[in-house]
């Protein structure tokens, strides 16, 4: 995967080299096509799967457009969190770009629902984030199943991006009868058996299953394009219902607006630069 510079006003976009005349694949929500253990972006006759944490990473760290390059189906999944990500694109630089970043402001509450989960957006000043879980698992009620997120750039490096995502293991041999997770590991997920957490060192966080969750909201929430002002919360949600609730946001034109060249509260935090510009990357690989 290569990530290279953007032009103000492209998004990040994804492009496989590995397809005969694959067309571009931005980063939005109305080309999501999968959300089965992750979201997969697709456009034509390509498709890129597990998108979540780099688009996390991308949108932690304040990058508006990048081009991404893959030469396969799937963003490298490296550890599992978003970290790896985030330190490439410190080492990289950002270039500050002189046109005014445009945000959607939540007016009106929007929300999903699939059985006991939910998941929705309502207004609020700056942009913050909150997950409740109720996963029935012993390392779960030791750690806490909430936690509540008002993002910066650097509360996102420090609370959220090293966060991994999490399986059990009752639930693998299943998952690779169906050709998923043939990847996953030790090296890239936390692990749980009936009792405890399985990798050695343990968790990175007391709630980092939690953490994780909110790691793929970043992510998924990215998908509207243009940064959020506002507050999420959910109960047990996950990649489908996130999905949803973009869709229900956009298709509701009296729960949102877009405003250009304000500042959001929490962007002020990000770097010393004056907010309201997009960034984009000066280039890695």
């Amino acid at each position: 995967m290569t990530l290279r510079p953007a032009a103000p006003n492209n998004g990040v976009v994804f492009r496989r080299a590995d397809v005969a005349d694959a067309p571009d694949i931005p980063a939005r929500y109305d080309f999501i096509v999968d959300t089965r253990l992750g979201t997969t972006l697709g456009s034509g006759n390509a498709r890129v799967a597990t998108v979540e944490h780099l688009l996390s990473a991308l949108a932690g760290t304040g990058i508006d457009n990048a081009w991404v390059d893959l030469d396969g189906p799937e963003v490298p999944a490296l550890d599992g969190s978003a970290s790896a990500f985030v330190l490439l694109v410190e080492e990289a630089g950002v270039e500050q770009q002189e046109t005014p970043r445009s945000y959607i402001r939540v007016l009106e509450e929007v929300r999903v629902e699939q059985g006991r989960h939910w998941a929705a957006l309502l207004p609020g000043e700056g942009y913050s984030l909150s997950y409740r879980g109720d996963f029935a698992h012993p390392a779960f009620a030791r750690g806490g199943q909430a936690h509540e997120f008002e993002f910066s750039a650097g509360g996102y490096i420090e609370q959220i991006s090293r966060a991994r995502t999490f399986g059990f293991l009752h639930e693998v041999a299943a998952m690779r009868r169906h050709g998923l997770a043939l990847g996953g590991g030790l090296h890239n997920a936390v692990v749980f058996d009936d009792y405890r957490v399985v990798n050695e060192g343990g968790l990175r966080y007391a709630n980092e299953p939690i953490r994780h969750k909110l790691l793929d909201a970043v992510g998924d929430l990215s998908l509207l394009g243009r940064p959020l002002i506002g507050r999420y919360r959910c109960f047990g949600s996950g990649h489908t219902l996130n999905a949803r609730l973009m869709t229900e946001l956009m298709q509701r034109s009296t729960a949102w607006e877009e405003v250009t060249g304000v500042s959001r509260a929490a962007d002020a935090s990000r770097r010393p630069e004056p907010a309201g510009r997009l960034d984009s990357l000066t280039g890695l690989t």
